[in-house]
């Protein structure tokens, strides 16, 4: 681990401590999860499924939903980890992806397959949860990612009650008023809102996480989620540069493969 990383464990361990003394009520046990983390399955990350457990582990995230870009494999390959190393007991993975629909960026959480990319918004949630998952919707007012969801589509599914959580806080957002510009969205329309660390790369895991009674099932965090209280930290602007970097490896890497 490096130096950076030494110190951002240290105050994500220092953020989870504060926050299971201030939220616990009576003996009730609470998860502490992160919503949106990538892998190596994504194409701009480069964290391995041991690493990224051991990293969980080390800063207290007792849940975490493996949301790799267009795929659940990755998810899936985490969670076998976890099972391999006998882990189960201390981390919760969540089968989730973030799907590329026609309209922008939505998350499935709780997933039994991947679902294709490509399909309206409407559909992909649509499909989301005829999986019995939830519905996620990422970063969705940040303008420096032109594949956030377009704010006519994020309205259409909100009118029809079909998002279950908004990210209300991401760490890799740059200014807070987008963040904040999501949170105004979640309120007006009475829809749960959580942080996310939106991690690609080791340093970023546990950033941001959420405090909310514990659970295993879809059903369950749906209910949890009414009772969930979000840290948020933002990411350094540089951040930025982890997610280019493993792009240009990979291509790099899959270049000098074909040669």
């Amino acid at each position: 681990m490096t130096t950076a990383e030494a110190v951002a464990a240290a105050s994500v361990r220092g953020e989870v401590s504060e926050a299971l003394a201030a939220n616990r009520i009576g003996t009730r046990a609470l998860a502490f999860a992160d919503f949106h983390v990538h892998t190596r399955a994504s194409r701009d990350s480069l964290m391995s499924e041991d690493r990224f457990i051991r990293l969980a582990l080390e800063r207290g995230l007792t849940h975490a939903a493996i949301t790799n870009h267009n795929n659940v494999e990755g998810a899936v390959a985490v969670r076998d980890r976890v099972a391999a190393m006998g882990v189960e007991d201390r981390l919760h993975v969540i089968l989730g992806e973030e799907v590329s629909s026609a309209d922008g960026e939505i998350i499935g959480l709780y997933l039994t397959e991947t679902i294709a990319r490509g399909l309206s918004a409407d559909e992909t949630a649509d499909q989301i949860h005829a999986q019995g998952g939830l519905v996620s919707i990422p970063h969705p007012y940040d303008p420096f990612r032109r594949s956030h969801i377009t704010e006519s589509a994020l309205l259409r599914l909100a009118d029809g009650g079909k998002i279950d959580a908004i990210e209300v806080f991401n760490s890799r957002v740059t200014f807070s008023r987008h963040n904040e510009q999501a949170s105004d969205m979640a309120a007006r329309y009475e829809i749960p809102g959580i942080a996310c660390s939106d991690a690609h790369s080791g340093i970023e895991v546990a950033m941001s996480f959420n405090a909310l009674p514990a659970f295993t099932t879809a059903d369950e965090l749906r209910a949890a989620l009414q009772e969930n209280e979000w840290h948020g930290s933002r990411s350094t602007k540089l951040i930025h540069l982890t997610t280019r970097w493993a792009v240009w490896s990979k291509a790099a890497r899959s270049h000098l493969g074909r040669s």
